[in-house]
């Protein structure tokens, strides 16, 4: 694990803002440029609403370090000297990758939604070429233990998404959304979300928009109530207690021109909250300076997450035992991943060297000149011979080099263990002796 390195900017050190400058970051484009790094030999990039993370592994991780700050400090747009960039090194980057696909550092502990960026993350890799034997085999173990911390603790029940805290921060704000006229822009995936949080809410209407028409009429169907083409927008933002903007688009969707237009035609003194848990934000932050209106994005959440994170104490603990388990189990395996390619060049050298000895031996018992057992007695010699070959002229070297330590590790590899291996006088064949 000492060969991985990792960047980190997150909703714990960042704000929303800090980490949406960010958003137009390619990973494409990332990528390679983190698998070019001094050292470094494959990278993967992971970006999500909540954290721009650069996860390489590197045969010189000092080295592979300093270009890392240098290509950060070169694509941040803020300063990142304030503690906003975090560096992990081995085990810890690796802990901290299976924590991220269970949810455990996640703004709202817990949200499935991760599980899924992660795989993504792993699939754009292999698709860039970036990623190789060492960070998939961490990235596949992070996608099991994700699953696995789901299947085996509580930890994803309940207020486990953005979408499904920001319908609970309006209810918490208003009391309640029984009698509420609510607008939902957006009809994708955290859109969703929000929807299938709101039914059983009882709101007394909800309205939603999206530039595609056909699937805010869907959304509309599940949540029983209307869609509005988004031209007609400001008609129903003037009619809304609650907007819930979640939406892909890059640029702003909700103004502060919109929203001057929409108050003005309002119930004098009645208030509107809008709730932006989009990425990047699509409402103005000037928004909140219109008469009346209450401006909320992902920031504004946290008072959520710290409740989540309060009622999920023991089920933390509970993911946090399997992650530790499974951390050793994947730490086991990638020190075998050094003997797995020895072992692969070792068992392809003399496959090969079968193969070529076995074809000779059935050409002469296909002649029918030789006895069969004879062939089979010179193809057990032969194979024997050559297999030991190697070994053989490398015990010789060691022995005329006085390099006696070779023979501990040569009664290891060979199941010799209680056998002692006597080098001879200098060029005569080398003999072992059973040790009593």
């Amino acid at each position: 694990m000492d060969s991985i390195i990792s960047a980190h900017i997150t909703h714990k050190q960042a704000l929303m803002a800090d980490i949406e400058r960010l958003g137009d970051l390619d990973p494409f484009k990332l990528m390679p440029a983190g698998a070019a790094l001094p050292g470094a030999s494959e990278c993967l990039a992971l970006r999500t609403c909540n954290r721009v993370e650069l996860y390489i592994a590197t045969s010189d991780a000092s080295a592979t370090r300093e270009g890392l700050e240098d290509m950060i400090n070169g694509l941040v747009p803020f300063d990142a000297e304030q503690n906003l960039v975090q560096y992990l090194t081995g085990k810890d980057s690796v802990r901290h990758i299976l924590r991220v696909a269970s949810g455990l550092e996640s703004m709202i502990v817990g949200e499935d939604q991760i599980q899924f960026q992660v795989k993504e993350a792993f699939e754009q890799a292999e698709r860039a070429g970036t990623i190789g034997p060492m960070l998939s085999i961490v990235f596949r173990k992070a996608i099991s233990v994700g699953k696995k911390v789901r299947s085996e603790t509580r930890v994803n029940k309940g207020c486990v998404s953005v979408g499904t805290a920001a319908v609970e921060l309006a209810e918490d704000k208003l009391g309640t959304l029984a009698d509420k006229n609510i607008l939902v822009v957006g009809a994708g995936e955290m859109a969703t979300l929000i929807a299938k949080h709101l039914v059983g809410k009882g709101p007394r209407a909800v309205f939603v928009s999206n530039r595609t028409y056909a699937r805010a009429v869907e959304l509309a169907w599940v949540l029983n109530g209307k869609a509005v083409r988004f031209d007609s927008l400001v008609e129903f933002l003037s009619q809304a207690d609650v907007v819930l903007v979640a939406t892909s688009a890059t640029h702003m969707i909700l103004t502060r021109d919109h929203m001057e237009k929409a108050v003005a035609v309002r119930d004098h003194g009645r208030k509107v909250m809008i709730i932006d848990v989009s990425f990047p934000r699509n409402v103005e932050t000037e928004v909140a300076e219109v008469p009346g209106v209450e401006l909320y994005d992902i920031d504004g959440l946290r008072g959520k997450a710290e409740e989540n994170l309060l009622k999920r104490r023991a089920e933390i603990r509970n993911a946090e035992k399997i992650i530790g388990l499974e951390l050793e189990s994947l730490g086991r395996r990638i020190k075998e991943m050094k003997a797995d390619e020895v072992l692969g060049r070792l068992y392809g050298k003399y496959t090969e060297l079968k193969e070529r000895e076995v074809r000779k031996a059935m050409n002469r018992l296909t002649s029918g000149k030789e006895p069969a057992e004879a062939v089979l007695k010179d193809l057990a010699d032969v194979m024997t011979s050559k297999f030991l070959a190697d070994p053989t002229e490398a015990l010789k070297d060691a022995c005329r080099n006085g390099n006696e330590d070779i023979f501990g590790s040569v009664q290891i590899l060979f199941g010799l263990e209680g056998e002692i291996i006597v080098p001879r006088k200098q060029g005569s064949k080398i003999a072992h002796e059973t040790g009593h």
